[in-house]
């Protein structure tokens, strides 16, 4: 009887340490996603080789005066545009259907600026300021949203955020108020805004470890595109073709 009693209870022991938990159930039925796969890897490379090919195209186009570089941008930004809208409809995360929404209003602010530039007069005016400022906040509300999505958020995102609040006011204000006396103006600081805004779109994805670890390509990609447009917007650093392309990539 004891011996029985001892067999069945080995028997049991047995069974419960070869039964799989639910963890390792869990575990198993999710592996970890790769996106880098060979096919994706060639895919990305041959849309790349062929994106940057049209884009050369394009610009050698625009050099020879056959076409308006605004409609060149306008149509990139057309393409563009049914993304965001994509975003809006489809998903069933808020984060990333708010970021969606900015996205569109980024559209509908780029293709406006896009549109004033044709004309000659408007290129200096005040217009210009105003949608380059709203442009660049849309922007930078749609980078926040999609950062959020997916990313979980650690002390130090929530620390960020906060020092991206009162250090981005801060600049404004700064920026605002050592420019000169003559040019100080509504314009002065649409354009402090919008360069702090893209100086934040970088930050608010390469500052963050946890979109690193999370979403490397999205941060890279997106990071990417801001510090792009920084860089162009340094006086005499490029030529007009190579500003040009690189405004387009």
């Amino acid at each position: 009887m004891a011996e029985r009693t001892t067999q069945a209870g080995i028997d049991q022991a047995g069974e419960s340490a070869t039964r799989p938990t639910a963890g390792n159930r869990e575990q198993a039925a999710s592996p970890p996603a790769i996106i880098w796969t060979p096919p994706f890897i060639v895919i990305f490379t041959l849309a790349l080789v062929l994106g940057l090919s049209a884009e050369s195209a394009l610009t050698q186009g625009w050099q020879n005066d056959l076409y308006a570089g605004s409609w060149v941008l306008l149509g990139h930004v057309m393409l563009i545009a049914p993304c965001w809208f994509i975003i809006v409809i489809r998903p069933r995360s808020l984060w990333a259907r708010i970021g969606g929404i900015f996205g569109c209003l980024w559209a509908i602010f780029a293709s406006i600026n896009l549109i004033v530039t044709l004309f000659p007069l408007a290129v200096n005016g005040p217009v210009i300021a105003h949608l380059n400022a709203a442009g660049s906040s849309a922007l930078l509300g749609a980078y926040i949203c999609f950062s959020i999505e997916h990313t979980p958020l650690h002390r130090w995102d929530s620390w960020f955020f906060g020092l991206a609040l009162i250090g981005g006011s801060a600049a404004v204000i700064l920026t605002y108020s050592l420019a000169a006396a003559d040019t100080r103006g509504l314009n002065t600081l649409e354009s402090s805004i919008a360069a702090t805004a893209t100086i934040l779109c970088v930050l608010v994805w390469w500052l963050r470890p946890s979109c690193w670890k999370t979403q490397p390509g999205p941060t890279l990609l997106f990071g990417l595109a801001p510090v792009i447009q920084l860089v162009l917007a340094i006086p005499n650093i490029t030529s007009s073709g190579t500003n040009f392309f690189f405004s387009q990539v």
